[in-house]
């Protein structure tokens, strides 16, 4: 991990190297010409399962309205201000006048029953501000009435975020000695709330409340390092640290400073140098920093893939950091982490979901988790393609139909897909009259033999897997762009609490298993069936989504290149089948080999040297 002057050197150069696309960005979100995404396919089918049979079947009156029309608690969270900011890009993103009207049902809520003085939580007045967690709730709160403002223009909204924070803030000073070091950090008990007032001051522009984060939130100073465990006051908090991350990087696009993203790019390359994430693409352990590898218990806490995702769109929205790295990962954490969450029929949620060992669900739907799992899913269609200027890039592969202006001329992209089923995308370009500019496409880093064509010619720019490839061209109606990135099956090496064992990956997917499913493990705890079970890497085969594999249930009694013998399969050898990691039933991700030194199993091209100083 670079440290001192080398790490301020190469952070001086990438603001000067991204000063201009953070200029046109700036630009890009001040007129409001984000693409609009129409999404189908596997995101499609992930976005109206949630909205269909979890947002909409939500109990808003007795789960979420009741604590704020009472008001008589001293502590505790609700998260209906996450659920306030799921609700407006839910609405924006699908349009459905079901999704609409609920989101406006919420946002109603909130103002009617904002207090004069400003406040919006729902803690008894003796509670309020200094106990945990109400200046969280009400940070979400703001955020959400934030989202209001920037995606469907309510006026309303504005003015209830200002006076949500001005009653904040204008307390700030008398609050009691020591009042945010009695548990845990600051940076935890307000987790959300700076966020939201740097959403304000771009809304504004009052600089009252870039002071407030300047100074009473010490963001011009602030350069946590990375705390490994859960340190006192819970320094290692994950999703904390990346949540004062985003405050700072939404200054950044006001004010360009180099110290802004000092702390942002130390977090990355920990997450993909120092083995801080998982090989679902997600990482921690009981909510804190861990390089550990673990992948029993707590952890893949839904809160921290949610902010991982916030924060690579940040740092993509501001061309901060390498563009191709940051699209490898949300796809890595989306089709992973973020779906295995979440039920196969979309009802139930989890906190955590451990690599190996039972999953479970959160009891009910409020709460941090599954409120942040819905923010992040209604964001889904707001990470498929990224425009600024004359320059498109798809990031996330999915059957969709893109709207967007290419300065001021507009555009129309479809893209047809089954992906991540296969790595075959079709986009079809559709301006309204010939234009020039410039569409990038995502080379992910696991394809080792990429094709791409246009309008059936094959491209022949060098690129390569791990790079953004840029297509400059004047652009027709019709015109169509095809990739095709073969996905392989290949068995990936573990890293420290993992090493010595292998996991099982195609394309951006990982497969596990059930072992329960297998008789002679059935009663056992699927960490003990990984000390007892061997599976051979070299006969990995894949059909139909999901991939065969051979294991044994004793000693492996065969040789890897022979599992029968005189045409039978021994008793102790069974055919198993793997199925993507997502899936509700899954026990065990990590496998032992016969042989893990002479097995052909590869390391995992996410995580390594070509990281974030790439």
């Amino acid at each position: 991990m670079m440290k001192g002057y080398e790490t301020m050197k190469r952070i001086a150069a990438v603001a000067m190297v991204y000063c201009f696309a953070w200029t046109l960005w700036a630009t890009e979100m001040d007129n409001g010409r984000i693409p609009t995404v129409r999404l189908k396919g596997v995101l499609g089918e992930r976005f109206e399962l949630t909205v269909t049979n979890n947002y909409l079947k939500l109990d808003l009156q007795d789960d979420f309205f009741k604590p704020f029309l009472e008001r008589t608690a001293t502590e505790g969270f609700v998260g209906l201000g996450k659920l306030a900011d799921a609700a407006v890009h839910f609405a924006w993103n699908s349009k459905d006048p079901k999704v609409v009207a609920r989101k406006n049902d919420i946002l109603s809520f909130l103002l009617k029953n904002q207090l004069s003085d400003g406040y919006t939580g729902f803690f008894a007045p003796e509670a309020r501000l200094a106990k945990l967690w109400d200046i969280h709730e009400m940070g979400f709160i703001i955020q959400g009435l934030m989202s209001d403002w920037e995606l469907f223009g309510n006026k309303s909204a504005l003015e209830a975020a200002k006076r949500n924070v001005d009653y904040v803030i204008g307390r700030w000073a008398t609050m009691p000695e020591n009042w945010e070091t009695t548990f845990i950090t600051d940076r935890e008990t307000t987790l959300g709330f700076g966020y939201g007032v740097a959403r304000l001051y771009a809304a504004t522009k009052d600089e009252k409340y870039r002071s407030f984060l300047r100074n009473e939130r010490s963001l011009d100073i602030w350069n946590q390092p990375i705390v490994i465990g859960r340190d006192k006051m819970a320094y290692g908090q994950a999703y904390g640290h990346l949540g004062t991350c985003l405050e700072q990087l939404e200054l950044y696009r006001h004010d360009p400073r180099p110290r802004y993203i000092e702390t942002s790019m130390r977090a990355l390359d920990f997450m993909v140098k120092d083995d801080g994430l998982l090989i679902d693409g997600t990482g921690g352990i009981a909510e804190c920093w861990t390089d550990d590898q673990d992948g029993e218990g707590c952890v893949g806490e839904t809160c921290l893939v949610v902010f991982q995702l916030l924060f690579y769109d940040e740092l993509l929205r501001l061309g901060i950091g390498d563009p191709a790295l940051l699209g490898d990962l949300m796809e890595r954490a989306v089709y992973n982490a973020l779906f295995a969450a979440q039920s196969r029929d979309g009802r139930r949620l989890r906190y955590y979901t451990p690599l190996n060992g039972e999953r479970k669900f959160w009891p009910n739907d409020t709460y941090c988790c599954p409120n942040n799992f819905r923010r992040a899913v209604s964001r889904l269609p707001e990470y498929v393609f990224y425009a600024f200027g004359r320059h498109v890039q798809a990031n996330l592969y999915t059957a969709c139909r893109v709207e967007l202006n290419v300065e001021g001329m507009p555009l129309v992209i479809r893209e047809e897909t089954d992906y991540p089923r296969s790595g075959k995308i079709v986009f079809t370009v559709e301006p309204e009259e010939r234009m020039m500019f410039d569409f990038s496409v995502r080379v992910p880093r696991w394809c080792r033999n990429p094709t791409v064509k246009i309008n059936g010619g094959k491209v022949t720019y060098k690129y390569r897997p791990g790079e953004i490839l840029h297509l400059p061209r004047v652009w027709k109606k019709g015109d169509v762009l095809e990739l095709d990135f073969p996905m392989e099956v290949r068995a990936v090496l573990g890293r420290k609490r993992q090493s010595g064992r292998f996991a099982v990956m195609r394309g951006p997917v990982v497969y596990a298993m059930d072992t329960r499913k297998i008789d002679a493990f059935k009663n056992m705890h699927p960490l003990d069936v990984q000390t007892e079970m061997m599976m051979d890497p070299t006969r990995l085969a894949y059909s139909d989504g999901r991939i065969g594999a051979f294991v044994s249930t004793q000693n492996w009694a065969v040789g890897v290149d022979d599992v029968s013998v005189d045409g039978k399969v021994p008793e102790n050898v069974r055919k198993v089948e793997l199925v993507p990691f997502e899936d509700e039933d899954n026990t065990l991700t990590y496998f032992r080999a016969p042989n893990i030194k002479e097995s052909g199993c590869v390391e995992d091209e996410l995580f390594g040297e070509r990281g974030a100083s790439r």
